[in-house]
């Protein structure tokens, strides 16, 4: 739509009033970071406590329920019939290169 008329600009100068911030939109802008940074800290600890509950939990229902296989591996081998031995063939011999 083209009325003949050239495009407006819109220039930035000192004059129109639309320099940065002055002091007060700057301590605004520094309590709202400060404010948001302790709301993430405090989100974070809150999680991280949560999630070592949810740790808790889990570690601890798993170890109530293996506490039978524990049980069990602590009486194996009791009966007095295990024997540790080491078997060695008649043939290999000190100084074999095969088993270097």
């Amino acid at each position: 739509m083209d009325n003949g008329e050239p495009p407006r600009r819109v220039a930035y100068d000192n004059e129109t009033g639309t320099g940065g911030p002055g002091w007060l939109g700057r301590a605004v802008a520094v309590v709202v970071s400060v404010l948001v940074l302790v709301a993430a800290a405090m989100l974070s600890l809150i999680l991280l406590a949560i999630l070592f509950g949810i740790g808790t939990v889990v570690v601890g229902y798993l170890w109530w329920k293996t506490r039978a296989l524990r049980r069990e591996a602590r009486t194996f081998g009791d009966d007095g019939r295990t024997v540790d031995m080491e078997i060695v063939s008649e043939k290999a011999s000190d100084d074999d290169p095969a088993r270097r």
